[in-house]
């Protein structure tokens, strides 16, 4: 398996922010409520949250003002199979398959991604993604907050679209120990 760096110090804060919430709460899984508003605020233009349906579809619960801004459309309430693509459904698929074969099913995953995203103009844009579960008080069920970064800024005007190629998948236990690549790097 590839060494996997992080280049958003942002996504590096994100992560600890879980963290942080988790080990306070004393919990696996930290609850929506665990997570601390005032610490969480700077990354929610850029969260998109979800759940995964029975039918294992991906619902829309929040797509972030600055992702609505990137996308020139706000994907709340949209199953995100079908307003975001991914080019590469069939790698994403076998990413999620690995990762069960080895957990189980019901086994709760973290997952950081880099890869590309085409603008309306032509540009490839580099992203980073890092989804991590949480639980919504209202129903128990184990729902995803995803931090998405695009790593370069577009030309004014310009919007992505929502296709996009997952170059690097990294699957983790976010119930275990924090992994070393997700740990703030030396110096900072």
């Amino acid at each position: 398996m590839s060494a996997v760096v992080v280049k958003s110090d942002a996504m590096i804060a994100y992560a600890s922010l879980w963290y942080e919430a988790r080990d306070e709460a004393g919990v696996s899984i930290p609850a929506k409520s665990d997570l601390p508003l005032r610490g969480l605020a700077a990354f929610m233009p850029n969260l998109l949250l979800h759940r995964i349906d029975v039918d294992g579809r991906a619902f829309c619960l929040l797509f972030g003002t600055a992702l609505t801004d990137a996308f020139g459309q706000n994907l709340t309430g949209t199953y995100l199979e079908e307003s975001m693509a991914a080019v590469d459904a069939q790698k994403r698929r076998e990413t999620f398959e690995a990762f069960y074969r080895e957990h189980g099913e019901e086994a709760p995953f973290g997952r950081w991604v880099s890869g590309t995203l085409n603008s309306r103009t032509g540009d490839m844009v580099e992203f980073e993604s890092l989804a991590l579960p949480y639980i919504e008080p209202s129903d128990g069920s184990t729902r995803l907050m995803v931090h998405v970064r695009p790593l370069a800024k577009l030309s004014y005007g310009d919007r992505l679209i929502p296709h996009f190629t997952e170059e690097t998948v990294r699957m983790f236990r976010p119930d275990g120990p924090r992994p070393d690549w997700l740990r703030p790097r030396s110096g900072n």
